[in-house]
């Protein structure tokens, strides 16, 4: 390292002008590394992670497959969307869909009056469109297609209409675009800062410029550099820049104080001042290489992780510090010899300055434990702060409020539900078609699972498309539905009841008559009719025969001649009476055979008065006629004698009389209950068309009944089938509703085309970027999973996507590469303790003590940020403090090291004192330097830098003040000899500087 610094300061001027050449080169035919930054596709969150892989899956079963950020576009105007705020949405849906290049989907708000009323808030005064992006959230690429987007919304707008692009990718645009605008500042107030810091230090404007200009160039170069092999070797992003100005600025600015330190100390020595410079150099080199390998090495470990934020700075401020290393050793060495030599770097008279750190270092290697336990209790106290730590991945809360995604995420607020644009997305993929009953209930059941999950306040899907399980679907609604309709067949049976009543009393006066009336009536009627004409007849008849009778036994002379008129009349009579007789045994026949005759009282007794009329007739009244008829006739042929032709006339007609003195009986009793037969016969009539009245609304409405009980029956038999599948449950949708319109649509928007996947969007009750929400969204997931158990989904894909989703994957991929970057981190650095102070003990020893510096600055930041501000810390501020602070750390007790190892190859106590007192001021001065530069990162707008810049400056500061100036000696002092084991035992010693 002499050689190289002796040709350095010897040909000062080629050094200089071949490295302001390549600077120059690399800025002027290298595009600018904002131009290179902005065509870089890292995501912040990797694709790797769960959520991100289901989101793609989202977009490529219900989207268009090209989608991979979301922006929403939020129309509002106070009062009212008018008329032509709602022409110029329809034309910017057209607008949007026709940029291809920028916009990957737009979804069709249009295409149903219920997804347009879904959209557009219920006070009328706002709408919302989802928009597709090609480009990763959060990568520079996506940022341009934004901003495409927004001019698109900015043409044509109605005055007084207020619109606003807004949503997760439009969050981490807006986030980027403020540190853009951030760097610039910050660069200026990192250079104020500095110049001031060194004026103060060095009392000397030439000292100040030869500084100010090194890292100017030195920052040039690693700008050009990284933009180079930007996008080639590694990836950068909108964080690239701004970190890498702080590290360079401040790394820059330590190498240089160093080397001017060592170069002014020789000066003060006596040493010329080529000579001095060549030394200086040459000693110091070890310490800046150290120094920039910790850093490199330690920022290098970021190219293992996965999250965005780490791969795109870690790499970058890498190679950055390696060219300001190579500046620092080459051009460097080459300002300080030009200078030197005119005289200008000589220092200023010492002041006060090292009689302090003599006096500290005293007090320190005097009482080496006291020292080291003041040291070690704050540290420690701040540390205790570090468990409490809560990072939020909040980042919309770490820009101002006026950015534009900020104001469209409280637009959104004011009109629609809580995480309405920002909800969960449940995924669960099978491998065959969840349209069918025990699919769609068991993913019910795993709905109603979520929904029990605390805070989550709705959940909507293809079985509870409004955020409540389908009314239609609950088999409780359909037992009501059946008891409806039963219900209304009981109101038709009701609305039937007069005409059953008038059934009834016509089946009661069909009671009191005969049904054999029906059968026999015509009958009866006609033989009753023909029965009443030949009794009267008959009567006439048997009053004629006596008197011919009388006649004849007073006088044989007319006895010939009424004999024959008697034999006529008799012969009549019989004749007409055998026609009623046979008319009258037909009518006793059908009564007979009756059944209801038998059991009605006033129809059996009519039928014996007919029995008696027949029989009377028939085996008496006829026999006696024909006899009569008979002797009549041989009276009048004179076949007889008149004697016994009067005697057997005489019998005869006493028979007859007897004959048709039953049959006066019989016909007046028949004539009695023919009469009442009759008027039963009346009352059948008139209940028989009151029945039939009756009868015939009653068919309708049993019609009804039994078509109604035929769809109820059928129903339940379905719905009972199905819910004894234990899959079911309590959930059965109808095969027929799966065609319905309203099932179509719900399953459009969640349920693929092909079946085999189903969306449920999840809403919160806290905001989506909050830590609550992100850990709601792992519980979730679990809820999901555990609501599948048992049905014959078990086993299904199940994910989860979304902004709070996305957040607690990025916690867990941000925890995992936390812990690889440091564990590699700290190793790495050991070792490079391990190769320049050749001690374990040592090396181990600065190790601890960055380690425990770093957990005392968190600790700082929890109390400061997350306690006292309340404002949580962000998720990326422990990764980077700690990659930076172990590394810079590391640097300034590398230096003091070193410079014990030359004054105390021992281990004694006045060579670490004079090591403090040497190094004293230049770390102290480097430490405060760099510290400044992070610092400066506060005046950006974003308060993600803040945090950085804060928690890494307090802990340079502690390390500066505490661990260096107290810890680190005190340690050192109380191990003595012991602090350069195995060094001491190989008795090895570093020469005396």
């Amino acid at each position: 390292m002499v050689t190289l610094a002796r040709t350095c300061v010897r040909r000062p001027l080629p050094i200089l002008l071949a490295c302001l050449a390549l600077v120059g080169l690399v800025n002027v035919l290298v595009p600018q590394l904002e131009e290179v930054m902005a065509k870089d596709t890292t995501p912040v969150v990797p694709q790797e992670a769960p959520a991100v892989q289901a989101l793609r899956t989202m977009d490529r079963e219900f989207g268009n497959g090209r989608s991979l950020g979301t922006v929403f576009v939020v129309l509002e105007r106070d009062g009212g969307l008018t008329r032509a705020d709602k022409a110029y949405f329809r034309h910017l849906l057209v607008d949007l869909r026709a940029d291809e290049k920028n916009v990957a989907f737009v979804q069709d708000v249009t295409r149903s009056p219920e997804i347009m009323n879904a959209v557009t808030s219920r006070d009328r005064e706002a709408v919302y469109v989802q928009v597709g992006l090609p480009g990763d959230v959060g990568a520079p690429a996506s940022l341009g297609q934004i901003h495409e987007v927004r001019d698109i919304v900015a043409e044509n707008q109605p005055a007084g209409l207020e619109v606003l692009v807004t949503g997760p990718a439009a969050t981490i645009a807006d986030m980027s675009t403020e540190v853009e605008h951030s760097i610039l500042h910050i660069t200026f107030v990192t250079v104020g800062l500095i110049a001031i810091i060194l004026m103060l230090i060095y009392r000397s404007v030439a000292v100040t410029a030869l500084i100010l200009g090194f890292i100017g160039i030195a920052l040039a170069a690693a700008r050009g550099l990284t933009a180079l092999l930007g996008g080639h070797a590694f990836d950068v992003s909108t964080f690239t820049a701004s970190f890498l100005t702080a590290v360079v600025l401040g790394a820059a600015t330590d190498y240089a104080v160093f080397l001017v330190s060592r170069f002014q100390e020789l000066r003060r020595d006596g040493v010329a001042a080529p000579d001095a410079a060549v030394q200086a150099a040459g000693r110091v080199a070890p310490v800046i290489i150290g120094s920039a390998m910790t850093v490199v090495l330690a920022n290098a470990c970021m190219a293992l992780a996965d999250v965005g934020i780490y791969l795109t700075t870690g790499p970058a401020i890498a190679v950055s510090i390696l060219v300001t290393l190579v500046l620092s050793l080459t051009l460097m060495p080459a300002l300080i010899g030009l200078l030197g030599a005119r005289g200008w770097l000589d220092p200023r008279p010492r002041t006060t300055g090292p009689i302090s750190w003599q006096r500290i270092a005293g007090v320190v290697v005097a009482r080496p434990g006291r020292v080291l336990a003041a040291g070690l209790a704050p540290l420690i106290a701040l540390a205790c702060f570090y468990p409490l730590l809560e990072p939020s991945f909040n980042e919309a809360t770490v820009q101002p409020d006026d950015t534009e995604s900020n104001v469209g995420y409280r637009v959104l607020g004011e009109h629609f539900p809580l995480n309405e644009t920002l909800p969960d997305y449940v995924l669960v993929t099978a491998d065959h078609d969840l349209r069918n009953a025990s699919d769609l209930a068991a993913l019910e059941q795993m709905s109603a699972a979520i929904a029990r999950t605390p805070g989550v306040v709705s959940v909507r899907g293809v079985t509870r498309p409004l955020g409540e399980t389908i009314t239609e679907a609950s088999l409780g609604y359909q037992a009501e539905k059946v008891g409806d309709r039963l219900d209304g067949a009981g109101d038709d049976l009701r609305d039937g009841e007069a005409d059953a009543a008038r059934l009834a009393d016509g089946a009661g006066q069909v009671s009191d008559g005969t049904v054999a009336v029906a059968d026999g009536a015509d009958l009866a009627v006609d033989g009753a009719g023909q029965l009443v004409a030949g009794v009267r007849r008959l009567q006439d008849g048997v009053e004629r025969l006596a008197t011919g009778n009388g006649e004849a036994l007073k006088g044989s002379a007319k006895l010939r001649a009424g004999a024959d008129q008697l034999a006529d009349g008799l012969e009549l009579a019989q004749t007409q009476t055998k026609v009623a007789v046979d008319g009258l045994g037909l009518a006793y026949d059908a009564l007979k055979r009756s059944l209801t005759c038998s059991l009605d009282p006033v129809c059996k007794a009519a039928r014996d008065g007919v029995r008696q009329v027949y029989e009377g007739e028939r085996d008496q009244l006829l026999p006696g006629l024909r006899d009569a008829a008979t002797a009549a006739r041989r009276i009048a042929d004179g076949s007889v004698d008149l004697e016994r032709g009067l005697t057997a006339l005489d019998g005869g007609l006493s028979r007859a009389e007897r004959g048709v003195a039953t049959l006066e009986t019989g016909s007046q009793t028949m004539e009695t209950k023919l009469a009442e037969l009759a008027s039963g016969a009346d009352k059948v009539a008139d209940g028989s068309r009151a029945v039939e009245d009756g009868t015939g609304e009653m068919a309708v409405s049993v019609a009804e009944l039994r078509s109604g009980l035929d769809r109820a029956a059928s129903y339940l038999r379905k719905a009972g089938k199905a819910s004894k599948d234990p899959a079911v449950g309590g959930f059965y949708l109808p095969p027929a509703a799966l065609d319905s319109p309203r099932f179509a649509l719900a399953s459009g928007l969640f349920l693929s085309p092909d079946g085999r996947t189903a969306r449920f969007v999840v809403l919160g009750d806290t905001d989506a970027f909050e830590r609550s929400a992100t850990e709601r969204s792992i519980e979730v997931r679990e809820a999901a999973e555990r609501g599948l158990r048992g049905t014959q989904l078990e086993g299904s894909a199940v994910a989860t996507t979304g902004m709070a989703s996305t957040m607690a994957d990025l916690e867990a991929i941000n925890d995992d590469d936390f812990a690889l970057i440091a564990l590699v981190a700290l190793l790495g650095v050991f070792l490079i303790l391990l190769v320049l102070l050749r001690s374990v003990v040592a090396a181990g020893f600065l190790l601890a003590s960055v380690a425990l510096s770093y957990a005392a600055a968190m600790g700082v930041g929890v109390l400061v940020w997350q306690i006292a501000l309340d404002r949580p810390m962000d998720w990326s501020v422990p990764t980077i403090a700690f990659i930076l602070l172990v590394a810079v750390g590391a640097d300034y007790n590398l230096l003091l090291m070193k410079r014990m190892l030359e004054e105390a190859p021992d281990g004694s106590r006045a060579g670490i004192a004079r090591a403090v007192t040497a190094t004293g001021g230049v770390i102290t001065a480097a430490g405060v330097i760099f510290a400044a530069s992070l610092f400066a990162m506060m005046a950006g707008s974003v308060f993600t830098l803040v945090q950085i810049g804060f928690t890494i400056g307090v802990g340079l500061l502690l390390d500066t003040f505490v661990v260096r100036t107290l810890v680190v000696p005190a340690g050192a002092a109380l191990l003595g000899p012991r602090l350069w084991w195995p060094r001491a035992a190989e008795g090895t010693e570093a020469p005396r500087a």
